[in-house]
């Protein structure tokens, strides 16, 4: 298959399907690379192909989709890139003991703590109502995001979020004590 025209004519979902058949793997490798994380990477190709079927590129002559691929690509990472950055940094003024340099796993925090605390952290989300665990789990272990979350939660966007809130809110509550303790804060 040609880089320049996959297919030629107007884009449709047929012509979506065989740009992801024939770039899907090198816009993979290209954002995970960008992103340092499969999971992102993932995310942000589904962008890609969404924006694809939304706003699709010429495919008339002398276009190149591939480049365009790319180039949807590319800024699809720079925007996450530059989202994590802003988190990062809200968090860092809640909170000075946050890192601000590098992305930390998710539950990178779990690692550092002690096997009774650990321990300890489950037992108090074993105990959270059943939406609110799952939803804290899908969040923060799974990364989703909300529309996810109330997808499989069989509820709205809106109910997704506060049940992450109110699970973490409790959980906070629960676990100040352990947090003081192995951190000194």
């Amino acid at each position: 298959m040609s880089p320049t025209t996959p297919l030629a004519g107007a884009s449709s979902e047929h012509d979506v399907e065989a740009w992801a058949g024939a770039y899907a793997p090198e816009l993979r490798r290209h954002l995970t690379r960008m992103l340092s994380s499969a999971a992102d990477a993932e995310d942000v190709l589904q962008q890609v192909w969404v924006t694809a079927l939304e706003s699709p590129p010429d495919t008339g002559e002398g276009s190149n989709v591939r480049a365009w691929l790319y180039r949807v690509a590319t800024n699809r990472a720079l925007d996450c890139l530059a989202a994590a950055r802003r988190r990062r940094k809200a968090l860092s003024r809640r909170d000075p003991r946050i890192a601000t340099g590098e992305d930390a796993p998710v539950d990178a925090a779990a690692f550092a703590l002690g096997e009774k605390a650990r321990r300890k952290v489950r037992a108090h989300c074993a105990g959270l109502p059943r939406k609110q665990r799952e939803a804290v789990w899908m969040r923060w272990v799974e990364g989703m995001d909300y529309a996810s979350i109330a997808e499989r939660l069989d509820s709205s966007p809106d109910s997704a979020r506060a049940n992450v809130y109110q699970g973490m809110k409790r959980l906070r509550s629960e676990l100040e004590d352990l947090w003081t303790k192995e951190y000194g804060a």
